[in-house]
């Protein structure tokens, strides 16, 4: 009788452990689980500028209400790639501004081409994860990246007159960072 009641226990205690078990699997999200919304915000919980990150992984009307991970990171970087442009476009601007010395227009003469780079670079960064090419994406944005350091180390002074933009361009391509760094190493929620 003891040893039927011991038996007995055991198996009340396996079914127990298994039955959580299997409600936990379940109930385990993954970010290859989710979609849209849900998604973003998990996601943006990763970012140091988690405000920014949702209302740019939010931004596409047609692809952010059910996107998945790769459709965010190409969310992200179209809209890093729309701020080099936007980038680019002041420095033309600025460039043909008289007021301006001529180290400056120099700087910004340069700039341009850098910016033209990190613009590549980003189409690149989007080419590589169309082919789901996920490590040579993040070696794009790191390019890219770099390159509109370059720009902004070519403009001479102390007052940068692209800084805002190109913090802006930073904080965008940290966005994507994050993203293509959770497509990599995907983790479970």
């Amino acid at each position: 009788m003891e040893h039927s009641l011991k038996f007995f226990w055991v198996m009340v205690l396996c079914i127990v452990a298994m039955a959580h078990q299997t409600i936990a699997l379940e109930t385990l999200e993954t970010l290859e689980t989710l979609k849209g919304q849900s998604l973003i915000q998990k996601v943006c919980t990763f970012s140091a500028t988690r405000n920014l990150c949702i209302e740019v992984l939010s931004s596409d009307p047609y692809r952010s209400p059910n996107a998945n991970l790769r459709d965010l990171a190409i969310i992200s970087l179209r809209v890093a790639a729309t701020n080099a442009s936007g980038i680019l476009g002041e420095t033309n601007i600025l460039i043909d501004d008289n007021k301006l010395s001529p180290d400056v227009q120099q700087g910004l003469s340069n700039c341009k081409k850098t910016i033209l780079d990190a613009e590549s670079q980003l189409e690149d960064s989007i080419a590589a994860l169309k082919v789901d090419s996920k490590g040579e994406t993040q070696f794009w944005l790191k390019a890219a990246l770099a390159a509109i350091d370059t720009c902004n180390a070519s403009i001479p002074g102390d007052d940068d007159i692209l800084s805002v933009e190109i913090v802006a361009f930073h904080k965008l391509c940290n966005i994507a960072i994050t993203v293509t760094n959770l497509l990599l190493n995907p983790i479970k929620l």
